[in-house]
């Protein structure tokens, strides 16, 4: 069960490292314009203002369950995606889509979806040449995540990015096998898309206060991987079952949040209205505990048995 943790006071020695600029600036909080996405986190250190931040991330959290999580990732990172087949094969939309899905499924993923690659997903200064995405939903063991914001919670997150990472290398590896092309995406690190907007469009749930996708199945306890690729395929749909709405009058997640960083109302971010958490005060907390997870994991549709019944209550008052 996790525990509730009061008045956090970030560590002197990381908040040196703090640099001069807001991450919620970084992001965009109170633009009113549209703007693509910048890299604030998770990508190379030298490149970003918090590049020293991340790297002190590291330097911290040392438990020996998180140096064997991260070898193990550092094993899959170096695995070599298949050449690619001179010969594409050819099938319809509709195949291609049935056999990713399956293909997907069978190497590991929870739940897939597709999504046409939209421009206003690619961070500045990237360029993608990919027409499609394919969303890959990794599951977390709920267990193993009650005790965030222990390092054993810290070191199931690593494990499962790690298998998301094993996942879309082995799915873009069996399309170009195919004589298609394909690129994995894959946390912690950032990509070339931002995944969340693209996973709501690929159908994999709705975006919850916490700044987590709420899906249908998994709540929110589970990470996102992807596969990107201009295979023909048929694009998912948005899931809307009322966790957005759920999420206006429900308090747990920010009941939870130590730094206090889940903001109560929807913010303006680049010129969109959106569920937002306060990278400035999130950050710290998620830096000193191997990166946290107490509000994915404290969300009601996260808990087992829970999620389901929420979900038709929900659908029954829609029709009322």
């Amino acid at each position: 069960m996790v525990k509730k943790i009061k008045d956090f006071i970030p560590d002197p020695e990381q908040m040196a490292l703090w640099p001069d600029v807001s991450g919620n600036a970084i992001n965009g909080l109170g633009e009113e314009a549209f703007r693509r996405p910048g890299y604030v986190y998770w990508t190379d250190p030298a490149t970003i203002p918090h590049g020293s931040v991340q790297q002190w991330f590291y330097s911290k959290n040392t438990a020996p369950e998180l140096i064997a999580t991260r070898e193990e990732r550092a094993v899959e990172q170096a695995v070599a995606l298949s050449d690619l087949a001179e010969t594409p094969r050819q099938q319809s939309a509709e195949e291609w889509t049935a056999a990713v899905k399956a293909k997907a499924l069978q190497l590991g993923a929870e739940a897939v979806g597709v999504a046409k690659i939209k421009q206003e997903w690619i961070y500045e200064g990237r360029t993608v040449e990919f027409t499609h995405v394919v969303i890959l939903a990794i599951q977390m063991a709920y267990e193993e995540m009650t005790a965030a914001p222990e390092p054993t919670a810290g070191a199931e997150v690593v494990r499962q990015y790690t298998r998301g990472m094993k996942t879309s290398k082995r799915l873009a590896s069996w399309l170009r096998e195919q004589g298609l092309d394909a690129k994995p995406e894959h946390g912690p690190l950032a990509g070339d898309i931002t995944l969340v907007p693209a996973a709501l469009q690929a159908g994999m749930g709705e975006l919850g206060k916490h700044g987590s996708i709420i899906n249908r199945e998994l709540g929110a306890c589970f990470r996102l991987a992807a596969v990107l690729t201009s295979v023909p395929l048929i694009e998912d749909q948005p899931d809307d079952f009322g966790a957005e709405d759920f999420c206006a009058s429900c308090r747990v997640c920010s009941n939870h949040c130590p730094p206090d960083a889940i903001l109560p109302e929807k913010q303006t971010v680049r010129g969109q209205e959106k569920w937002y958490v306060d990278f400035d005060k999130c950050l710290p907390f998620f830096n000193e505990t191997a990166g946290c997870g107490i509000c994915v994991t404290v969300c009601p549709f996260s808990r087992p048995g829970v999620g389901a019944n929420l979900i038709a209550k929900l659908a029954k008052r829609a029709k009322n």
